[in-house]
C-alpha cells in the first residue's frame, strides 16, 4: 500500500518531516518505508521554456530546439514526437549526471546541443520513453527541477499493514490516524452535484442472487461523459504512488479508491444486455476473458457480475474486455459495493489474480462507505468528462451489517497496559477512532465500533488500541514480574504434552497434518462423523473439515515410503469436527490421537540376522502400554462389525462402557491403487484423547517392591477357534484371587496333533503377596478354579 504525504495533507493538517512522517506512522502500527525520490541525486536540471522549435536541416526525425534555461537561451537537438514551441520541461544541462551517463555539449549531424530534453525513463522517474517530460504551465522558469519535483509530488511511504486494518488502505484511513498524534482534525471531501439526468430506474435493475457474497450493491449512470487525457492534479496524484494514468473516467475511480478505500468499477452502459446488473456465483468449468486479456476458467464459488445474458467482471477483482470503458464510451454505470471477504480471498487466490480492489475487500471495507464514495466519484466524473447523472441511485442493501457495541472498563486498560490513563483522555482518543458512545460512567465506557474497523470486536481490541495510541515505548517496565501458574487450568495441556512424550519415547515421530480434507479423505473415518463443508473453500482438495487424522498419517507414510524410508513410526495429535444442527455453529470438535506403524522393527545392523516385520500385534502392544500408562483401565479388544473398503481387520478398543478407538490394517488394494505402495503393510490405530483423558488418573501412586517371591505358572488350554483372547483372560482374572498380579498370554497354535475346529493358547501367570512368602497348595487352588470356570464358561480342556 503506496500513500503520499502531499495527498495526506488534502484531509489533515501536520507539520511533520519526511522522515518524522515514516517513523510516526510506524509507531502507530503502519510501518512505513520512505519511497526513494527517483531525482533527488540529480543536479545541473532546472526547468526550461521552449521558445521554438524548427527541423533539423539534415536529419529527419530530429528538431531543432531554443529553450530558455532562465538566464539564457539554449540550442537543444531533440528526437521527441512530443516537443513544440511554448511548453515548459526540465532542462539537462551540461555537467548533469543521468542514471545513462554525464550530459556534455556535443554536435548532432553539425549542430551544437548544449543539453538534453529528457523522458521520464531518463531521469529514473519509471521506464516511459514515449517522449519528453512536459510540466504544468504554472512551473516557474529556471528554478531547480529537483526541488519543483519534490514539492510536487511529494513524499511516498510504502506500508507494510497487517491484515485487521483494512481502514488503512486509503488516504483518508491512514489521515485519520494521524489526528490521533495531532490536534488536527480529519477534514472528509464535501460531495455535491446536481441530478440533471432521468429517473436511473428507468434504465437498470440490480438483482442479488447471492446476498451472502455480495450484502450490499450500489450503481449510478451517467450519459454523455467525454474520454480523454486526465488534468495534470489528477496524473500527478496517481503518479505519485505509481499509478500509471490511463484516462479520465478509470483515472477517476482509482482515485477515490486510493482515496477512500472503496473500490469502484466503470462499464461501460451501452454494452450491457438487458441494462441489467446480476449478481451470482460462477458455474463450473465457466470462462471469462479479464481486462488485462486472459482467458480465465472458474469454480463455482466465485462471485461474478453478470448483464442479462454473461458475466461483465469478476466481483471485487477484475473487469471483464466485454463491459471495459473505451475511447468511444459515452454513457457509463459506476459500481460500489461490499462483498464479503472471504468470497473474494477465495476467488483471488484460485484465479491467481491480486488487485487493488481485492486487496481492499478481502481485508474488509467499510460498508457504510460504498454511497459516500459512489457520490465521490459521480461529482469527480462530472467535473473532469462533463454528462449528466441520472436521477437517484440504486442502493441495494438485502444483508445489513451491523458493528459490535463493546463496554470497555477504565481499570481493565490500566492493569493490562500498566499504566494508569486518565479516562477523558481515553474516551477522546475513541472518539477520534470514530468511534460513537453509548453510555459512560465512572468504570467503563461503552461504544459502537466504527463501520471501517472490523477488528474492533472485544475489550481487548480496544485496549490495544490505547497502547497503540499512546505509544509502546513510553510504557515503562514493570520492575517485578511474577507468574502464577494456574495448574487446574492447564491439566488438559499437560496431560496432552505427557502422551506426545510418552508416544515419541515408545519410537513415534509427530506429524502435523492439514485440517483441512477433500470429500473422499473424510471416508477414511472410523467413528462415524459426519463430514462439514467449508462455505467459501480455496480449493476442491480443501473443502471440507477433517473427520479424521488417519487420511493425513496415511498420505505422510505413502510420501515417505515412496522416497524409500520404510520403516515407520508416526502418531498424530488434532481435532477432527462432526456435523451437529442442534449447536449454534452447526459443528461439535473432538480431539483425535492416531498412530501408524509400518517396515522393521529393528535398524540394520550385524546384530538383527533376521529383521522382524511390524504387524498389528505391535501395534496393540503401543497402544496397550499408552493406555495402561495413563489408567488403571486394561484396555478390552473386540472384533468389530465396521465394513469399510479402506480398513482390514478392525478391532475396537474399548475402556470400560466407551470405545477408545480402532485398531487395524490399512486394505493392501487401497495401497496399491492410490497411493503406490506393493508388498509393505500399514497399520493404524485411532482413537479419542477426550475418552483416554476421561479415565486419566492423575494422581502418581507408588507401590513398594515386595521382599517375597513370585511364583509363575504357565497355563496350556484347548478352546474353539472362535474365543476370544481377552475373554479367557478375564476369566483368569476375575478367578485368580488378591495374589494373581499378571496374566501374560504369550502362544497361540493351531495344527498337527490339534483336533480341527480347535486352538491351543498358553498363558503365563505371575502371583505375589507383598507381606509373606506364598505356598504351592495355595497357587494349586486357585490354578484349579481357574480351569474349572474355563472349562465351564468357554469349554476348555487342559493340554
Amino acid at each position: 500500500m503506496i500513500i503520499n504525504s502531499k495527498w495526506l495533507k488534502d484531509y489533515t493538517d501536520f507539520q511533520y518531516t519526511p522522515d518524522e512522517l515514516g517513523e510516526r506512522l510506524t509507531y502507530l502500527g503502519l510501518e512505513a518505508d520512505q519511497i526513494a525520490n527517483p531525482v533527488k541525486k540529480l543536479n545541473k536540471i532546472v526547468i526550461g521554456l521552449v521558445k521554438g522549435v524548427e527541423d533539423h536541416p539534415d536529419a529527419d526525425r530530429l528538431k531543432v530546439c531554443q529553450v530558455f534555461d532562465g538566464n539564457q537561451d539554449r540550442q537543444i537537438i531533440c528526437g521527441a514526437p512530443n516537443v513544440q514551441d511554448n511548453i515548459k520541461v526540465p532542462l539537462a544541462l551540461p555537467g548533469c549526471e543521468l542514471p545513462e551517463g554525464k550530459i556534455s555539449e556535443v554536435k548532432l549531424r553539425g549542430l551544437k546541443s548544449e543539453g538534453m530534453i529528457p523522458a521520464e525513463d531518463e531521469l529514473g522517474i519509471s521506464d516511459d520513453h514515449s517522449g519528453i517530460i512536459i510540466l504544468p504551465k504554472d512551473a516557474e522558469v529556471g528554478i531547480d527541477f529537483v526541488q519543483y519535483y519534490e514539492d510536487r509530488f511529494g513524499t511516498s511511504y510504502d506500508i507494510d499493514l497487517t491484515p485487521n486494518r483494512p481502514d488503512c488502505t486509503s488516504h483518508i484511513g491512514v489521515a485519520r490516524d494521524i489526528t490521533l498524534l495531532t490536534e488536527s482534525e480529519l477534514n472528509l471531501p464535501e460531495v455535491s452535484f446536481q441530478e440533471t439526468g432521468p429517473d436511473i430506474n428507468n434504465y437498470t435493475t440490480i438483482n442479488i442472487h447471492n446476498p451472502d457474497g455480495c450484502p450490499r450493491y450500489a450503481a449510478r449512470i451517467i450519459h454523455n461523459v467525454k474520454i480523454k487525457e486526465s488534468p495534470q492534479w489528477l496524473q500527478d496524484r496517481l503518479k505519485s504512488i505509481g499509478l500509471r494514468p490511463i484516462n479520465n473516467i478509470v483515472d477517476a475511480a482509482n482515485f477515490v479508491l486510493m482515496e477512500t478505500g472503496q473500490p469502484l468499477h466503470t462499464f461501460d452502459y451501452d454494452r450491457l444486455k438487458g441494462q441489467e446488473i446480476n449478481v451470482r456465483m460462477s458455474e463450473d468449468g465457466e470462462e471469462v476473458v479479464t481486462l488485462d486479456g486472459q482467458k480465465r476458467e472458474m469454480d463455482d464459488n466465485i462471485l461474478l457480475i453478470c448483464d442479462a445474458e454473461e458475466p461483465v467482471a469478476i466481483a471485487g477483482i477484475m473487469g471483464l474486455e466485454n463491459s471495459e470503458i473505451t475511447d468511444s464510451t459515452t454513457n457509463i454505470l459506476l459500481e460500489s459495493a461490499y462483498f464479503n471477504p472471504a468470497s473474494i480471498r477465495y476467488g483471488s487466490k484460485y484465479l491467481g489474480l491480486q488487485t487493488d480492489a481485492s486487496y481492499r475487500f478481502e481485508r474488509g471495507i467499510d460498508p457504510e462507505n460504498v454511497i459516500y464514495a459512489l457520490n465521490r466519484v459521480t461529482e469527480l466524473i462530472l467535473e473532469i468528462a462533463g454528462g449528466k447523472v441520472c436521477q437517484n441511485l440504486i442502493d441495494n442493501y438485502p444483508k445489513m451489517i451491523v458493528a459490535p457495541e463493546v463496554k470497555v472498563r477504565f481499570e481493565r486498560i490500566n492493569k493490562i497496559i500498566g499504566e494508569k490513563f486518565d479516562p477523558e483522555w481515553v474516551t477522546k482518543k475513541f472518539k477520534k477512532l470514530g468511534c460513537k458512545i453509548l453510555d459512560q460512567s465512572k468504570e467503563s465506557i461503552t461504544l459502537k465500533s466504527p463501520s471501517w474497523r472490523p477488528d474492533l470486536e472485544r475489550e481487548i481490541d480496544y485496549i490495544e488500541e490505547v497502547i497503540r495510541i499512546y505509544g509502546m515505548e513510553k510504557v515503562k517496565s514493570a520492575p517485578k514480574i511474577s507468574i502464577q501458574p494456574d495448574y487446574l487450568r492447564n491439566q488438559r495441556y499437560d496431560f496432552n504434552q505427557k502422551v506426545r512424550n510418552k508416544l515419541a519415547a515408545y519410537g513415534y515421530q509427530e506429524v502435523f497434518n492439514n485440517s483441512l480434507f477433500s470429500i473422499e479423505e473424510t471416508e477414511y473415518n472410523l467413528f462415524d462423523l459426519e463430514p462439514i463443508k467449508i462455505k467459501n473453500p480455496l480449493s476442491r482438495e480443501l473443502a471440507y473439515m477433517r473427520t479424521n487424522l488417519l487420511a493425513g498419517l496415511i498420505d505422510t507414510a505413502a510420501n515417505n515410503i515412496n522416497r524409500n524410508n520404510k520403516n515407520l513410526r508416526f502418531f498424530e495429535i488434532g481435532y477432527v469436527n462432526d456435523l451437529n444442527f442442534e449447536k449454534d455453529n452447526k459443528a461439535d470438535e473432538y480431539q483425535y490421537f492416531s498412530m501408524l506403524l509400518s517396515g522393521n522393527l529393528e535398524p540394520v545392523s550385524w546384530k538383527y540376522n533376521n529383521r522382524r516385520t511390524a504387524d498389528i500385534y505391535d501395534l496393540k502392544g503401543d497402544a496397550s502400554s499408552l493406555v495402561n500408562y495413563f489408567t488403571e483401565i486394561e484396555p478390552e479388544y473386540a472384533k468389530s462389525n465396521l465394513d469399510t473398503d479402506k480398513y482390514a481387520n478392525i478391532i475396537e478398543v474399548i475402556l470400560e462402557d466407551d470405545l477408545l478407538g480402532f485398531l487395524c490394517q490399512v486394505k493392501e488394494e487401497l495401497l496399491d491403487d492410490k497411493y503406490n505402495i506393493e508388498e509393505q503393510s500399514l497399520f493404524v490405530f485411532e482413537g479419542s484423547l477426550e475418552i483416554l483423558y476421561k479415565y486419566f488418573d492423575s494422581e502418581t501412586n507408588y507401590t513398594p517392591v515386595s521382599n517375597y517371591p513370585a511364583i509363575e505358572r504357565d497355563i496350556s488350554i484347548l478352546v474353539d477357534t472362535d474365543k476370544l483372547v481377552g475373554s479367557i483372560i478375564e476369566i483368569i482374572e476375575n478367578n485368580g484371587g488378591d495374589n494373581l498380579q499378571e496374566v501374560q498370554f504369550y502362544d497361540l497354535y493351531q495344527g498337527k496333533n490339534i483336533e480341527e475346529g480347535k486352538k491351543s493358547l498358553t498363558f503365563n501367570l505371575i502371583f505375589q503377596n507383598p507381606d509373606r512368602t506364598l505356598k504351592d497348595n495355595e497357587i494349586d487352588q486357585q490354578i484349579n478354579l481357574i480351569f474349572k470356570n474355563l472349562k465351564k464358561q468357554v469349554n476348555a480342556k487342559l493340554r
